[in-house]
């Protein structure tokens, strides 16, 4: 299905489960055709509580991050300038009873609804907001004291800083809602709350289509129902459409039509649906993340539109598996042993149910046939927003592909918790770590639109099963062979480079494999042995840069030159650490070690093979990353024995 159907049919999926115009708790509201929604941020709505009589009773401004669900009409939605009133809910600019042509369009407009249904709710607020004083009752209730000064600056004592300082408002900027004591019962009702409000306003509009002769009813090319022609689309993001007005501009036509008519047809009641839908899953944090700028990627599931398993492809993954006592654990955790039940880690329905788990809330509420819908939206520019990136995929399949993802893009990890576990990075970081340059500790990328690009690229490889693109891979394989480059951030690029290319170098996990007779991997564990030597002469109060790490890019580079000047460089921190009765045994296990990977290059690349001299690959990490691991394996087994002695 194209992403508009997808839509559209979300929308009539939460019209025949009773997810329309269910605002319980803010969380995820699919507003009414002909509604809009906006929220509070404690200055900017004003709310007025009236009797039935229509005498005014309070007025107050709404706390922040309420919501109000008010009727809009086709160009008041979108409006920009001109003479374009709300029907009950807008600003004072509409309100104020000034007899200008906003007024008089705004007064207007109730009293043609009141004309067609004559409600109460309706009739009570217009009765109150057509008085002469009305604005004045209002400021009266707010502010007790007040001066209007020009246009709709309001001149106020502000008691709230407690000093009684003069404060101005723009109301013309301020909008208006009511509520109504008793409505039902002795419960208020707003305008938010009365649905049966917002029932009797569809059925309006739908009266004004059905009597308009200038709007055509056509056959929609979305719904095949007959609907009547939309050429005004809702705005989505601001004032920016997903659909354009296919005859504001003869741009969004030409090259294709020779007239606006020959375009793709959409009706009204389609279009607000497709509409609704879009601005829900938007503004909802379980279907919509947020990638940088003005770009974000939505999500949902066919039988889930609200997504309350939470999936979230952007989150680090760890699943937890059982290792034996004998496995070499990573360099930057806390060692345990661990009872000698190696079950290994097996991909099984349990582990593919765990994997879904972990990139949801740990609950699992959509179904095997049902659809998964990935799409990324950008808006780029004041007026237009675009689908950059829209799939459709059966939820099966989406498990199948998360499962590949995670199996091939994770590294090793450990916990006294859950012992060791394997930890895929979240899809930001792994961006961050190709692309980031680090700033006080931190890896930060200048250009939005550069990240944003990125993270629809990765997360749409994430949801099509494919493997990691090539340029992110290619940007960590740079990266790892320049650390100098890298301080606070260094762990992290790490990490991130051992879990993109743990898959494509064919490791299968985090210990040293003698076995593996690789040129970039045997010289991988050489650097972190010179490494080791010099790190281990220094304490924690004196620590600093070992002369490997200086000379990280050299050694990558060169292999066998720099072999040779850290040979001779970390030698005077041999002789040191030799010396170190409570070390030596540690020097031991690194002189050996050392010869041995130098015997086996020695044996498998001489001097005369063609890859001599040359660059390493970006296999060094593994067998750097392994040999360390390995020796302080063999220090923690060490200090078990002493502690047993002891």
């Amino acid at each position: 299905m194209s992403f508009f159907t997808t839509l559209f049919k979300s929308y009539n999926y939460g019209l025949n489960h009773g997810m329309i115009d269910k605002n319980d708790d803010n969380t995820y509201l699919i507003l009414p055709l002909y509604h809009n929604s906006m929220k509070s941020n404690g200055k900017n709505i004003i709310e007025i509580k009236l009797d039935k009589a229509s005498n005014l009773l309070e007025a107050y401004f709404l706390k922040s991050d309420e919501i109000v669900i008010f009727p809009v009409t086709e160009d008041s939605v979108s409006r920009s300038s001109g003479v374009s009133p709300h029907p009950l809910f807008d600003n004072f600019d509409y309100l104020v009873k000034d007899n200008n042509k906003k007024s008089l369009s705004y007064l207007d407009g109730i009293s043609g609804w009141l004309n067609y249904e004559n409600i109460d709710f309706v009739r009570i607020f217009y009765n109150f907001i057509n008085r002469d004083k009305a604005f004045d009752e209002i400021l009266t209730k707010l502010y007790g004291d007040y001066k209007i000064k020009n246009q709709k600056i309001i001149e106020y004592i502000d008691k709230s800083s407690g000093n009684g300082k003069k404060s101005n408002a723009d109301f013309s900027k301020i909008y208006l809602s009511y509520k109504i004591e008793n409505y039902d019962g002795l419960r208020d009702v707003s305008i938010t709350e009365n649905k049966t409000l917002h029932k009797k306003y569809i059925d309006y509009v739908n009266y004004i289509l059905k009597n308009d002769k200038d709007t055509p009813k056509i056959t929609c090319n979305i719904s095949g129902e007959k609907d009547y022609l939309c050429l005004k689309h809702k705005p989505l993001l601001g004032s920016a459409k997903l659909i354009s007005q296919i005859t504001a501009n003869n741009e969004n036509f030409y090259g294709r039509f020779t007239d606006p008519s020959q375009t793709i047809k959409i009706g009204k009641n389609t279009s607000q649906k497709i509409m609704q839908m879009a601005k829900a899953l938007l503004d909802c944090k379980n279907t919509s993340r947020w990638l940088g700028g003005m770009t974000y990627a939505i999500s949902w599931f066919s039988d889930d539109i609200q997504n309350e398993s939470n999936l979230d492809l952007t989150k680090n993954i760890k699943l937890v598996n059982k290792v034996s006592k004998n496995n070499f654990l990573n360099k930057n955790i806390k060692f345990e042993v661990h009872p000698d039940n190696n079950t290994g880690f097996k991909f099984a329905d349990e582990i593919s149910e765990n994997i879904v788990k972990s990139f949801t809330n740990g609950k699992i509420l959509f179904s095997d046939n049902s659809s998964y819908y990935f799409a990324v939206v950008d808006k780029i520019s004041n007026g237009r927003v675009s689908v950059r990136y829209f799939n459709e995929i059966k939820s099966s399949e989406l498990i199948v592909n998360l499962k590949k993802w995670q199996e091939n893009y994770h590294w090793f990890g450990y916990s006294n918790d859950n012992g060791q576990f394997n930890y895929t990075p979240g899809l930001r970081r792994f961006i961050f770590a190709a692309y980031g340059t680090e700033r006080d500790g931190k890896l930060e990328i200048d250009k939005d639109s550069f990240s944003t690009s990125q993270f629809s690229n990765i997360m749409a490889a994430v949801v099509e099963g494919r493997q990691m693109p090539q340029n992110i891979i290619k940007a960590l394989e740079i990266n790892i062979r320049n650390r100098q480059k890298y301080n606070n951030a260094w762990n992290e690029i790490e990490l991130c480079t051992l879990a993109a290319l743990r898959n494509k170098e064919e490791i299968d996990n985090n210990m040293l494999d003698r076995k593996k007779l690789d040129r970039s991997y045997l010289y991988g564990r050489l650097l972190a042995l010179y490494e080791l030597i010099e790190a281990n002469t220094y304490s924690n109060d004196d620590a600093r840069i070992t002369n490997a790490e200086k000379l990280w890019s050299s050694f990558i580079n060169n292999p066998v030159t720099i072999n040779f000047r850290l040979r001779t460089l970390v030698m005077p921190y041999r002789f040191k650490l030799k010396a170190d009765e409570k070390k030596r045994k540690l020097c031991e296990n690194i002189d050996n070690e050392i010869t041995t990977v130098s015997n086996l290059i020695s044996d498998n690349y001489g001097d005369k093979d063609p890859s001599y001299n040359k660059p390493l690959g970006p296999g060094f990490i593994f067998g750097y990353e392994g040999q360390k691991n390995y020796i302080e394996y063999l220090n923690y087994k060490k200090s078990i024995e002493i502690d047993k002695e002891n």
